[in-house]
């Protein structure tokens, strides 16, 4: 089975090595096409269903369109009206919504990473021989909101370009991640539902 990406980030954004490769982390029969990248979230909504409809007819079974909540960039910054948007472009363009998963990250794709305390931990302190504090769990939506700010307050050197996919390249526990953000949640039981059709 083959699925696309259709991504907000640009060609070299974290989200473009991260989400492929956890999908073949949940499932190891897909074949994965090379995402997409549209760069923001308008691109996303207006150009999002064509480039799927497009994916779908080079041979892609399904295709994934993944953003962020926020920042908003102008929108509501609401998951159901960019999803409903979403929507409306695919019944223009004659696509199957059933073969498209519409997965809007709350708040970003930093906010279900740091639901494991004990991953950031344990990646920031192979840079040092010194003992390091303990990153905190950050269970809930609430206390997830704004991540970028709690990794770089945690020591001042995280840099979204080089560490998220370094990161979570280092995750062993993806259930835990899932029981604490809803929206990564819906991501991975989503490419699990498609594993063994």
């Amino acid at each position: 089975m083959k699925i696309g990406f259709i991504l907000e980030c640009s060609p070299k954004g974290p989200d473009a090595d991260i989400y492929p490769y956890l999908a073949g982390k949940f499932c190891d029969k897909l074949t994965i096409a090379k995402p997409e990248t549209l760069v923001n979230k308008k691109n996303v909504m207006n150009e999002g269903p064509l480039v799927a409809k497009t994916l779908l007819d080079s041979g892609c079974d399904y295709v994934f369109i993944i953003w962020d909540r926020l920042p908003k960039w102008g929108g509501t910054g609401n998951c159901d009206d960019h999803t409903a948007e979403i929507h409306k472009g695919l019944s223009i363009q004659g696509v199957d919504i059933g073969r498209v998963f519409c997965c809007c990250i709350k708040d970003m794709l930093e906010s279900w990473m740091i639901g494991d305390g004990a991953v950031i931990t344990r990646y920031f302190q192979s840079f040092t021989n010194h003992k390091q504090d303990s990153f905190p769990d950050y269970k809930s939506a609430a206390e997830q909101a704004k991540p970028e700010e709690k990794l770089s307050r945690y020591n001042n050197r995280y840099n979204k370009f080089t560490d998220n996919f370094a990161i979570v390249k280092t995750i062993t526990d993806f259930k835990k991640l899932a029981q604490r953000n809803e929206s990564f949640k819906h991501f991975k039981e989503s490419v699990e539902a498609i594993c063994h059709l």
